[in-house]
């Protein structure tokens, strides 16, 4: 018999935090957009339950933060977390790209689990802002 999961404040909260970003989000991030003071490991557990539920799939940063985005097209039995991460360097932005990975063959006698890939360079909004920084000319001091 499979026990049923309780729906509480605390999670329709951090749902809500995750559906209503555009983003994965770390711990951090969580913390800033909760308005009431929720204990650390309660968001953990919350965050590692949906991640069980096949509702959130993780993503490790650069950084060594981890972060959570939703999933698109998982389950509890199967999560389909193959695809690219893309972190921007300017803004910290990470989005999950609908891109799949292309993974070559593993010899033999090894069995792949899971694939996490993470590209960084310039989101299209802060790409613009990289293209002016180099643009400018640099300052030159006169004697």
């Amino acid at each position: 018999m499979e026990k049923l999961k309780r729906n509480t404040k605390a999670k329709q909260l951090i749902m809500s935090v995750l559906a209503n970003s555009p983003s994965a989000l770390c711990y951090d991030d969580f913390e800033r957009r909760i308005p009431a003071r929720m204990d650390k490991a309660t968001v953990y557990r919350i965050l590692q339950g949906f991640c069980d539920d096949g509702v959130v799939h993780k993503i490790s940063g650069e950084n060594g933060k981890t972060y959570y985005a939703l999933c698109h097209h998982c389950s509890s039995e199967r999560h389909n977390d193959s695809h690219l991460h893309f972190r921007c360097v300017r803004c910290a932005t990470i989005l999950c790209m609908d891109e799949p990975i292309s993974i070559s063959p593993l010899p033999s006698g090894y069995t792949m689990l899971e694939a996490s890939c993470l590209v960084s360079g310039y989101c299209p909004d802060c790409l613009p802002l990289r293209d002016e920084k180099h643009l400018q000319p640099t300052k030159t001091t006169t004697t």
